[in-house]
């Protein structure tokens, strides 16, 4: 397995864990860009203006044109999010709980968009598990010398053979 598989788990957790510190103190704040400036202007002028982003068809034709332009996975999920997250923050009739959910729920179907054009054989499945459980899964994959995410997939693996 690749880095690169991993990035999408890392920028929804990116994105969740960035706007909860800011919902403890009170006001919704977008997550930082990790994008560098040429990037993150590429990647904004291949994006729909308005409500674009929530159109499948011009979200895949905006992953499309930026992968064309050797643009990896893990810097469109990251530069989406980063641009679509003002248009959350804007949005008066919304709590800051809820401006967290629609972020992260936009940030979960761009990753899945974004993964699907890469290949018709993946599948991303989003998985909920108890924090007890997420702790031996981290503890696990820290002993392994894994992501989490790499350590699950191995696990799952072995259990279906």
């Amino acid at each position: 397995m690749s880095y690169a598989q991993f990035l999408p788990a890392t920028a929804i957790a990116l994105v969740l864990a960035a706007a909860q510190p800011a919902l403890a103190a009170g006001g919704f704040e977008c997550p930082k860009s990790t994008l560098e400036a040429s990037q993150a202007a590429t990647i904004r002028a291949a994006l729909p203006t308005g409500d674009g982003l929530d159109a499948p068809d011009a979200l895949d034709a905006a992953v499309d044109s930026l992968r064309a332009k050797g643009i990896g996975s893990g810097l469109i999920i990251d530069g989406v999010i980063t641009a679509y997250c003002p248009s959350v923050a804007a949005q008066a009739g919304l709590t800051d709980a809820q401006k967290t959910e629609q972020l992260a729920g936009f940030a979960s179907r761009v990753t899945r968009t974004v993964y699907s054009l890469d290949s018709e054989d993946a599948v991303i499945l989003d998985v909920a598990f108890p924090p007890a459980i997420l702790n031996v899964i981290n503890d696990r994959a820290d002993a392994a010398k894994v992501t989490p995410e790499a350590w699950v997939r191995g696990a799952v693996d072995a259990a279906l053979k």
